[in-house]
């Protein structure tokens, strides 16, 4: 990997947001993975402990046992029973010793002798030990061996009771569970370093592409203004002059590109730059008629419907934002209408609560989703001679006064813009 595209690797990925969900996720898994190999080790442990206790009650029946006849024992039938009766014994449930026939022939309960068991460790899975439970409902844990024994042979049977085992495991689950538990918290508190991380760097970039424009726009309006006023100037001056319509529509196409220029470096430092918040109480729906009837100059033909639902339309904001917001969305409307064929925009505004709720649609040609998430973009524009910078401007504009701003277009419908405009600005 060549020196660029590791700096590029590491600038891409080498950051605080990746670095706290990885380190996270790997705390999460260090502690789960060590919580199971515990749990695992502690059950392998006891188990174990389990297969040394039996295989020593063995060694020490074998040795009482060898010197002893099957028919003396069996005429002992108590011999087992006298046997657990001593407190070094008190883990083991039952002792017993059967033929490979399954036939009891020793039991320490004495009734049982005779009969036949229903499952063999070593017989039917030839395992020395497993897990048992009993017709009581009682879990043990069977130890069992072939031993031959003077004159008779058979399989020596020790079962141990795994309540203390259960136990210990129960309050090395519940240990578990609780590394569980701290697992996922590391797993949330890095999604959640993530998210923070993530909104500070988009914060960060939004801080740095305004410095960015800030330094494009002074560039712009220094290098530009002043050539710019010249020609504008001097332009209007030869229209006045000049009698000849050739030379009129030239100098006219001349002038209203200047215009445009114009009107794109106000945009600009309308986006570079943040003025102070005045904040006033004005009427919102005689805000709203001047901006329709300074609209009706722009476009004479438009039949923009105002409807309201509000006994008292007074709001504590910035009038001079808002209707830069409006006149920016107005202006789209109606283009979008107009472009279609219709003439028609309709404003709603409703009061509900704390807020207004104004909504602007028009009949246009509407947008699809991918149009739909570019629009606040810089320079991205549906328009041929639009600046792209618009949309831009009212979201930063929707962000300074508080304002929740949402758009609804399907192709073909029209677009309809909802604004949720607090009712004080505090």
């Amino acid at each position: 990997m060549s020196t660029i595209k590791l700096n590029k690797f590491l600038k891409s990925y080498f950051k605080p947001k990746y670095i706290a969900l990885i380190f996270s996720f790997l705390s999460a898994l260090a502690l789960l993975f060590s919580s199971f190999l515990s749990y695992r080790s502690l059950q392998k442990n006891l188990e174990t402990n389990l297969n040394l206790q039996a295989l020593s009650i063995q060694i020490i029946l074998q040795s009482l046992l060898k010197n002893f006849d099957l028919s003396f024992l069996q005429y002992k039938r108590e011999f087992f029973s006298d046997l657990l009766l001593n407190e070094k014994w008190d883990g083991v449930a039952f002792i017993a010793f059967y033929d490979k026939n399954l036939k009891i022939l020793l039991h320490s309960n004495p009734e049982l002798i005779g009969q036949k068991i229903d499952y063999s460790p070593i017989l039917n899975k030839n395992k020395h030990s497993d897990y048992y439970t009993l017709k009581t409902g009682e879990k043990v844990f069977l130890y069992e061996d072939l031993v031959s024994l003077k004159d008779w042979e058979g399989v020596l049977r020790i079962a141990l009771h795994v309540k203390p085992v259960e136990d210990t495991l129960f309050y090395a689950k519940k240990h578990l569970y609780v590394e569980i538990g701290i697992a996922i918290l590391f797993l949330i508190a890095g999604l959640f370093a993530y998210v923070l991380f993530h909104k500070m760097e988009r914060e960060r970039e939004k801080v740095e592409e305004l410095e960015r424009w800030q330094f494009i726009s002074r560039l712009l309006l220094h290098e530009i203004k002043n050539p710019l006023a010249s020609i504008k100037g001097f332009t209007q001056f030869l229209s006045k002059k000049s009698k000849e319509e050739v030379f009129s529509q030239a100098l006219e196409i001349i002038l209203r590109e200047t215009l445009r220029i114009e009107n794109l470096l106000k945009r600009l430092y309308e986006y570079s730059y943040t003025s102070e918040i005045e904040l006033k109480s004005f009427d919102l729906i005689k805000l709203l008629e001047e901006i329709i009837a300074s609209m009706k100059f722009i476009y004479p033909d438009a039949n923009i419907k105002l409807q309201t639902q509000t006994q008292t339309p007074i709001l504590h904001s910035d009038p001079e934002k808002l209707k830069s917001i409006l006149i920016n969305l107005l202006d789209n409307a109606l283009y979008a209408s107009f472009a279609k064929g219709s003439k028609e925009v309709f404003i709603d505004l409703k009061e509900m609560k704390e807020h207004y709720i104004l909504k602007i649609r028009d009949e246009g040609e509407g947008m699809d989703e991918k149009e739909l998430s570019q629009i606040f973009k810089p320079f991205y524009t549906t328009k041929a001679k639009g600046t792209g910078l618009g949309l831009t401007i009212v979201k930063k504009l929707c962000e300074e006064l508080k304002i929740e701003i949402k758009f609804e277009s399907l192709k073909g419908q029209g677009t309809t813009v909802w604004l949720k405009i607090p009712l004080f600005l505090l």
